[in-house]
């Protein structure tokens, strides 16, 4: 049994590890996952390796592809487009619902992830920065307490992780802005006006932020 539980905490270190490396853009989507060359660097079985791809493939951020290998997800621009069109229209409807529901707590939790946020881009955490991202949006579905919205955003999510939609690591504008807009963001739900702040969330989901401004 102590063995079982060794092997099952390293396997969670490797996911981490992958997941982290997903997130801060060193493995980009298509990027080849090959288990025993991940082992050899680490020093470790491939056993522990294995689990944590699978892991990943069940998360939707690698898909296994027979006799060829696992691959960070990758999808065509024509995907993409629609996903983030869906994106935003998950979100601005989960701002629309979450003016009425959220609450002090809630909007608590979100301005912590801020300024976690915040922190994150000072030390140039980009795998921090990204995480911490998903996990703003992933608090705002929930504070809906709509469980159809949290199972669409489950589904949506590892897409738009692998794809580099949420929290984009190369962006090069103005990164503090990155950071103030998801302090408008919680602003705009704690303001009380539903269509406003479905306007807020539909326009980040856009993308517009990537048209913003540099200086």
């Amino acid at each position: 049994m102590p063995e079982a539980i060794s092997t099952a905490l390293l396997s969670d270190q490797v996911y981490e590890m992958i997941l982290a490396s997903i997130l801060d853009g060193t493995r980009a989507p298509g990027n080849r996952l090959v288990e025993s060359e991940i082992a050899r660097q680490l020093g470790i079985s491939q056993a522990p390796v294995r689990e944590a791809v699978k892991r990943l493939i069940h998360a939707g951020l690698v898909v296994s592809m027979p006799r060829h290998g696992s691959y960070v997800t990758e999808i065509s621009p024509a995907e993409f487009a629609i996903a983030r069109t869906m994106r935003g229209s998950i979100e601005a409807e989960a701002a629309r619902i979450a003016v009425s529901e959220v609450s002090e707590d809630d909007l608590q939790a979100l301005r912590g992830v801020v300024k976690r946020m915040q922190q994150a881009m000072d030390a140039d955490d980009r795998a921090a920065f990204r995480a911490l991202d998903v996990e703003f949006h992933r608090t705002v579905i929930a504070a809906t307490r709509r469980s159809v919205l949290a199972r669409l955003w489950d589904t949506l999510e590892p897409m738009l992780v692998s794809q580099r939609a949420i929290g984009d690591p190369g962006y090069l504008g103005d990164r503090t802005r990155v950071v103030a807009w998801h302090s408008d963001l919680v602003d705009a739900l704690a303001g009380g006006n539903a269509d406003a702040a479905a306007a807020a969330f539909a326009e980040h989901a856009s993308g517009a932020l990537d048209e913003f401004p540099t200086g």
